[in-house]
């Protein structure tokens, strides 16, 4: 399979950085033309010079504003920025293939019967919103006919690719329904229309509208996953391809367009962040060290420090107060030291693995904002709300005796939390790097009991105990925050 990924960093060295270079040479080459319209074939080239800068600089022309000067340098790194990004997944979508089915578990432990076809339409929100705004009167960076074969080009070149490539590789399905798995056609085309979305009024009018629109096609790729369609690499690779075809049609309508269909820059909103409510949406990841006794009587059984994801908004009534919401999942990677000669059984097992302890967590509570000096903000907030764990294995694998060259997986110990819930204060201190977009670091502290049965499958009468369990933690980490 790493062929694959290989020939998608081809198609990015391939197509996309001739383009670019095309598209920086010509900008080059009018850049530093000269304009001899104006003067005689008789006219010396020092005069033909004074005559070009004469009528490129007349005092009755509108001055050109020095924003719309872009120096050769940095249109020369145009193309390699623009690839980082699809390169990046096409990487990661190849460094997770020899672990795709191991992902596909957390699925199966934590939403087994999950069930949505919401991924089937949420996947051109991003595009509609595009049509929508422009319809409203909100203009986006280019005219709707520019921006309109910019957008059909992405189409083309996204449903080619994605196309191509399903029915030459013929990957079968996570739920084994049909081989096309390879690469995710929902995710290729939800991150083709969110930087659509992006190209146009992400660049243009606030990074919000990106913040949107990659959202939406974030989870649509995570719906794929838990809908059990698609493999993680096949949405790695998926999002890359959307980025690329758009970032190249755009490329290739700019060289054909220029400066034809563009529209003005809108005023930015003069006030600063300290003046106004600071309504916010924010993802934060950070480690997660246990503070309580979280398999209590298990003298065998221990968990080391794991992770932890989240996603929170707040709405503010004032400059200072408001009221949000929280939804975030933790993890703990969970060890034994027993070895496979210590379990008695019927069977001799080679070795022994186990599945992290995980939890669900969804809550809300107040939330308070301090303005502090040179764009940084200190948010506060306790939330309470309801947590549930997935359930857990220890697992000895051994040989399978009808077949010596295959192995046998038997559940030695399986863990089943109750659901509960949780009180969790934190702080998040942020620095605003433009008007819209702070980065911070954040610590939590997660207060939360219930209740664990555990039940031993290995001995001949399985016995099953239940005790209090104690999930509490503390998490710190980083924090993207997008203010409204």
């Amino acid at each position: 399979m790493k062929f694959i990924i290989a020939a998608c960093f081809y198609f990015v060295y391939a197509l996309f950085i001739p383009i670019a270079k095309a598209q920086i040479r010509g900008n080059y080459q009018s850049m530093y033309s000269i304009n001899t319209s104006n003067a005689s074939p008789h006219t010396p080239v020092f005069a033909t010079n004074l005559i070009n800068i004469k009528s490129n600089y007349d005092i009755n022309s509108p001055p050109v504003s020095p924003i719309n000067v872009q120096p050769y340098a940095s249109q020369s790194n145009k193309g390699l920025r623009i690839a980082i990004a699809p390169v990046t997944l096409f990487g990661l979508g190849n460094y997770t293939w020899d672990q795709r089915k191991d992902i596909r578990e957390l699925r199966n432990r934590y939403w087994p019967n999950y069930h949505s076809k919401v991924d089937d339409y949420i996947q051109y929100l991003p595009a509609l919103s595009v049509y929508g705004l422009n319809l409203a009167g909100i203009k986006g960076k280019h005219s709707l006919k520019r921006a309109t074969h910019s957008y059909l080009l992405a189409c083309l070149m996204t449903f080619g690719t994605v196309t191509t490539m399903k029915y030459t590789f013929k990957e079968m399905r996570p739920d084994n329904s049909t081989a096309n798995s390879f690469p995710s056609g929902h995710t290729a085309n939800a991150f083709m229309n969110a930087t659509f979305l992006h190209k146009e009024y992400g660049q243009h009018r606030s990074p919000l509208y990106s913040f949107f629109g990659y959202g939406i096609a974030t989870w649509t790729g995570v719906m794929r996953q838990l809908n059990n369609r698609h493999w993680l690499p096949d949405v790695l690779v998926g999002a890359g391809i959307g980025i690329l075809s758009t970032e190249l049609a755009y490329a290739i309508t700019n060289r054909k367009y220029k400066n034809r269909g563009l529209n003005p820059k809108p005023l930015k909103d003069q006030n600063k962040l300290s003046d106004i409510k600071p309504h916010f949406i924010n993802t934060k990841m950070g480690i997660a060290i246990s503070d309580g006794d979280l398999l209590r009587g298990q003298e065998d059984v221990y968990v080391s420090t794991g992770f932890t994801s989240s996603i929170e908004g707040a709405f503010f009534f004032n400059k200072w107060l408001g009221i949000g919401t929280e939804l975030g999942i933790s993890s703990f990677p969970l060890h034994t030291t027993m070895t496979p000669q210590e379990i008695t059984g019927q069977h001799k097992f080679e070795t022994i693995k186990t599945q992290a302890m995980g939890a669900f967590h969804i809550g809300g509570g107040p939330y308070f904002r301090l303005s502090l000096p040179r764009n940084w903000n200190l948010m506060l907030n306790c939330n309470y709300g309801l947590s549930s764990g997935a359930n857990g294995k220890i697992i000895g694998r051994r040989y399978d005796t009808s077949n010596p060259n295959s192995f046998i997986d038997e559940t030695i110990t399986k863990y089943k939390p109750f659901d509960g819930v949780f009180i969790s204060p934190g702080l998040n201190i942020t620095k605003c790097i433009n008007r819209n977009i702070a980065l911070g670091f954040y610590t939590k502290y997660k207060k939360s009991y219930t209740r664990l049965t555990v039940t031993n499958l290995i001995e001949e009468n399985s016995q099953s105990e239940t005790f209090n369990y104690d999930v509490s933690f503390w998490t710190n980490g980083l924090s993207i925050t997008a203010f409204f």
